[in-house]
């Protein structure tokens, strides 16, 4: 099982302060890294942050020692700090290299050798000939060399801007199950929740317009859903109700 949500590039229209816009976006991150979100895409909702959006959540994907050379200093970046870290399991901490681990880096040619900054006190030889960034296993500690690799387990999430209006972004996606949240969708409690199998997406609307505004009616939903049940406030930001369905869902998940 994979999971996807899907967040409007209007996220961020009701602020220009852009340490409170960078630490929104966080807290978008940090809810898809706790429950093992691994794809976001973002969709054109009559917004302008859809590629800031998208820098803030591919900066704080990536581990921490290969991000000066993926990101040049940009001033969109410049209130990163105040976002925690994800602390996923691709991002390593330096520690002692073992044969076997896998770790994320960055290969790139030095004469007619492929080298690799995988976060240690040594560049690793990479056997292959691949470049940029790449996920790596250890084979060898004297010589430190790897191989690339595919992870086991979580490992992150991809982000997806698709310039396109919602229904389009849903249908290239090619979900298995689609759940929209909206304040006058049926009780969590109370649905019948589809299966979760293969694809499963879940759709959040803009602060100023719902899934069904945003649709117009071009989607059909397997099930739309309030998973924030008796709100004692006027309003759940698109943050929070992110955080509040994964956190319903996640007692569901079986895989």
């Amino acid at each position: 099982m994979a999971w996807h949500v899907f967040i409007p590039d209007s996220l961020l229209e009701e602020t220009d302060d852009p340490k409170i816009r960078t630490y929104k976006v966080g807290q978008v991150a940090r809810a898809c890294a706790i429950f093992g979100v691994e794809h976001i895409w973002i969709y054109r909702a009559g917004g302008r942050d859809g590629k800031f959006i998208k820098l803030v959540l591919e900066y704080m994907e990536t581990p921490q020692y290969l991000r000066k050379r993926l990101f040049p200093l940009m001033p969109e970046l410049k209130y990163v700090g105040v976002v925690p870290p994800l602390r996923t399991p691709h991002h390593k901490l330096k520690g002692k290299p073992r044969v076997g681990d896998i770790r994320e880096g960055f290969a790139f040619r030095r004469g007619k050798r492929v080298y690799a900054d995988i976060g240690l006190d040594e560049l690793a030889m990479v056997e292959g000939s691949v470049e940029g960034r790449w996920t790596f296993r250890i084979i060898s500690v004297r010589p430190l060399r790897v191989i690339p690799a595919k992870p086991t387990g979580y490992w992150g999430y991809r982000v997806h801007l698709s310039g396109k209006p919602l229904a389009k972004t849903l249908k290239k996606a090619g979900l298995n199950v689609t759940i929209a949240t909206s304040r006058m969708g049926l009780d969590v409690r109370e649905a019948e929740i589809p299966p979760l199998r293969g694809e499963v997406g879940f759709v959040f609307g803009s602060p100023r317009k719902g899934v069904s505004e945003l649709l117009g009616g071009e989607f059909d939903f397997d099930a739309v859903l309030n998973t924030v049940p008796n709100q004692r406030t006027a309003t759940v930001r698109t943050e929070e109700a992110l955080l509040a369905t994964l956190a319903v869902f996640n007692l569901m998940r079986r895989d």
